[in-house]
Formats: C-alpha cells, sequence, structure tokens
C-alpha cells in the first residue's frame, strides 16, 4: 500500500532544462529576395510569409492615414487569373488559408498549407504580388468594412485610450494617426492611390521570405529561385527614426465617457527599437515591472489595493521606437491612486537595484515560458519572422536565453534609469472626465477630450488645466 501523499508540504520542483532553439538559415537570391528558412519535420505543414518591409503604415503619406493597411487587405483579394472566391476554393481545396495584413513595419502575405503543396504556394505568392487586381467591389467592400470598425472603435473606452494615447505620444507624425486611417481618409482614398503604393512599396522594394515547417532538403534554395525567378527586389532604405516632439514634462489626457463604469488608463512613452541592444534586457525589466501575473504592479494595484482585475506593461516592437505602454482598467473612484502607484513603482526601478529573490523568479519565468512559442510550425515561423523583420543574428533565440540566464541587478538598474522615465510620459484616462480631471490635476499638463465620430477630439470651450 503507498503512503498518503503530505498536502501540507509543497513538491520538490525538478532540474531546470534549457530549451534549444530551433536552426534557422537564411539565403539571398540574385533578384534581392531574401528567404529566411526553419526547417521542421515533425509535422507535413509549411507556412510562408513574404515580408514587405517596405509597405507598412510608416510608409502612409502624411494625409493618407490607412493607405498600408487598405492596400494589404486588397492584395488577397483576386489576381489578374483568379478571383478571390476562385482563389479561397482553391486554397480550401488544398487545405490551405491566405491572409494578407499591414503593421507599422511592414505588410504581409501569409500561407498555411499542407508541405506536399509548397511549389504551390511558391507559385500562388509571386501570383499575388506581381498580379494583384485590387477588384473595385472588394475596394469598396473592405471600406465599409473599415469605417464599420471605426464606428465601433468609437463606442470602445480601451480602443479611444489607446487611439488619445498614441495621437499625443506621435504627435506630428503619421504613427499618431491610427493605422486603420480616419472616417475622412477612409472615405477619399482611390484605388488608383492603391495601385500606386503596390507599384512603389509592395512590389519590387525589401521583400523577405520566410518558410517554416517541413521543407525539402538543403537545395530549397535554388527550387524557390526557379519559382520566384520573375521576382526582383531592391534593398529598402533604413527606416528614418520616428521623431515627434520630445515631451519636457508629464501630458495627462482624460477622454471624457461619462458613463463608463470603469476608467482604461494608458502610461508610458517612447521605447526603443526592436534591434537596440538593450532590447533584451528591458524584455527581462518589463516582466519583472508589468509582463506576468506576478509583476510588481499586477501584484499592487490587483492584489493588493484591488482597483483592477489587472494591468500589465510592454515594449511594443516596431523597426522604429515603438511605445513602452502600461494598460489597465481601474475602478473610477481609484485612478488618481493607480497612476501615482505606477509612477511610484518605475520611480523604485530606477532607485532600487531588484533583490535576489525577485531577480532569480523573473529569470524563471522567462526561460520556464519561452519553449511556449516554439511548440508549433506557426509559432517558429514568428520567430523567424522577427528575425527577418529586423535582421536580428539567425542565433538571436540562443543569444535571448543566454542573456537571460547572465542578467545581473546592475544591468537590470542602468537600462532602467537610460531607458524608463516619470517626468516625460503620457498619462491617458477614459472615463468620467469631471471625476477624472480632479483626482488627476497636479499630476501633469491636463487636457480633456470628448470622442466624436468626425475625428475631432478636442471639446470647444473645454477648461484645460495646468
Amino acid at each position: 500500500m503507498s503512503a498518503t501523499p503530505d498536502r501540507a508540504r509543497r513538491p520538490a520542483t525538478g532540474a531546470s532544462r534549457l530549451t534549444s532553439p530551433p536552426v534557422f538559415e537564411r539565403l539571398e537570391l540574385p533578384e534581392g529576395l531574401e528567404l529566411y528558412l526553419a526547417p521542421r519535420a515533425a509535422v507535413p505543414l509549411v507556412e510562408l510569409e513574404l515580408l514587405l518591409t517596405d509597405a507598412g503604415g510608416e510608409k502612409n503619406p502624411s494625409d493618407r492615414p490607412g493607405l498600408a493597411r487598405l492596400a494589404a487587405a486588397l492584395l488577397d483579394e483576386g489576381t489578374m487569373r483568379r478571383s478571390g472566391p476562385e482563389l479561397v476554393a482553391d486554397l480550401e481545396r488544398r487545405g490551405g488559408s491566405l491572409g494578407s495584413s499591414s503593421d507599422w513595419s511592414s505588410g504581409s502575405l501569409r500561407l498555411s498549407l499542407p508541405s506536399a503543396e509548397l511549389e504551390f504556394g511558391l507559385e500562388l505568392l509571386r501570383e499575388l504580388i506581381l498580379e494583384p487586381s485590387f477588384p473595385p467591389r472588394e475596394l469598396e467592400r473592405i471600406r465599409r468594412q473599415s469605417l464599420a470598425e471605426l464606428a465601433r472603435r468609437f463606442e470602445q473606452p480601451a480602443v479611444l485610450a489607446e487611439e488619445a494615447f498614441a495621437k499625443r505620444l506621435y504627435e506630428g507624425t503619421v504613427q499618431g494617426e491610427l493605422l486603420i486611417g480616419t472616417p475622412s481618409s477612409l472615405t477619399d482614398l482611390t484605388r488608383d492611390e492603391i495601385v500606386s503604393f503596390h507599384a512603389r512599396h509592395q512590389k519590387r522594394i525589401g521583400a523577405r521570405l520566410v518558410l517554416a515547417g517541413d521543407l525539402p532538403p538543403r537545395g530549397q534554395g535554388r527550387g524557390v529561385e526557379r519559382l520566384l525567378g520573375e521576382l526582383a527586389f531592391s534593398r529598402p532604405a533604413r527606416p528614418v527614426a520616428v521623431s515627434p516632439v520630445a515631451l519636457e514634462h508629464v501630458a495627462v489626457v482624460v477622454v471624457d465617457l461619462p458613463e463608463a463604469a470603469q476608467t482604461e488608463l494608458r502610461v508610458g512613452h517612447l521605447g526603443v527599437p526592436r534591434r537596440h541592444p538593450d532590447r533584451t534586457a528591458l524584455g527581462f525589466l518589463n516582466a519583472l515591472f508589468g509582463g506576468k501575473f506576478t509583476s510588481r504592479i499586477n501584484l499592487n494595484l490587483r492584489e493588493r489595493l484591488g482597483i483592477t482585475y489587472g494591468i500589465h506593461s510592454r515594449f511594443v516592437d516596431r523597426r522604429s521606437a515603438g511605445p513602452f505602454v502600461i494598460a489597465g482598467a481601474i475602478a473610477n473612484h481609484a485612478v488618481g491612486l493607480a497612476v501615482r502607484e505606477i509612477l511610484d513603482e518605475l520611480r523604485r526601478l530606477r532607485d532600487e537595484r531588484v533583490s535576489s529573490s525577485e531577480l532569480e523568479e523573473t529569470r524563471s519565468y522567462l526561460l520556464g515560458v519561452f519553449p511556449y512559442g516554439l511548440q508549433t510550425v506557426e509559432g517558429i515561423a514568428a520567430k523567424l519572422r522577427d528575425i527577418a523583420l529586423h535582421e536580428l543574428p539567425l542565433d538571436h533565440a540562443t543569444r535571448v536565453l543566454e542573456e537571460y540566464q547572465e542578467i545581473s541587478a546592475d544591468e537590470l538598474l542602468r537600462v532602467a534609469r537610460q531607458h524608463l522615465s516619470t517626468d516625460r510620459c503620457v498619462i491617458v484616462a477614459a472615463g468620467p472626465g469631471d471625476d477624472l480631471a480632479r483626482q488627476l490635476d497636479g499630476i501633469g499638463a491636463l487636457e480633456v477630450r470628448t470622442p466624436r465620430p468626425d475625428g475631432e477630439r478636442n471639446r470647444k470651450g473645454l477648461k484645460v488645466f495646468a
């Protein structure tokens, strides 16, 4: 008979095991197309993604927000040979799926297929990028969908808070506008502008092809060269750093939503480009501060004070400087308290070394969750996409694991002092305006806005607090 387990005693933990990241390869074809490979033979699937590195939202003209996203959304809606429904039907017969999208840094075409259909997938990518038809009927459908999505956004406090945060942080740049665009720009954009954007940014400049999954043995590069031989891409110029007007103070923006049951809060400032040498250390610091459930700000605001269901922070990765942002929904009566606690926690990171126990707990967490992103072909493709888009070393994953193991409290203190700020940040609170203005008065230069579907944000005649 087995002994009764002692349930009052925690089971001993096993020895930790380090992950062995997959091996990645890179080939540069004569036509300028860069090929990134992640062979994984365990499952007969392949992921293909053509990264259009000169076609992100940063390429939007200042008076045409939303152009890059709309152009990307139309790439998979039909070609000169086949309509969108015909493309979908053909893919479904082969067990595949197709998607196109754009973020601030790039556009992309993505295919998921059984590995036996790899050649078909490569031919389809060539057809989509060289011969898109941009059907007028589909343009109008996507335009209507985008306008409807914008209308829904005006009913979502979280989206309104994010919009106001970006607008204030990136004021004077294209990233201060919504990636989806504005009602006026979406209404005015023409098919000719989309065709022109495709010719300038999607078709001939800056492409990297990511292939992950059950790939044929070495020599695949020659096959891709043959199948994609008509594609010729010149290397894009390095992205120009986004240069918003530098904040010299704390800017507080209240988005007045009188009926809101809770307040959506955003606090942050400019972060660093994805390629910055301190990015891994900042990721470690962020996990400790607000990136995991047992982070400082979540334990403080959720567990100790009980004023939120959860709050988190992150560095948003872009080729130019993305934002560092703290986000959560806060009880209306406690927003001022939450902001002061967050700023105090940021100051503590800059003033004090983290304890050895907190350092080791965060290290164990990051090393433990790292393998989760490598369990599927899609996850491996996402890691390789990050490497391809930001021109990181092929062994980047191994370097990250090594840095996690070696990082010290002194290093965290250095990056906190260099990259975190409490006196040049943006604070946005979307909730009952009068109450929030009273709570946040004195924290920084305060402005109250009201959301309006026509794109106007400032309430005329409303007092601005200094």
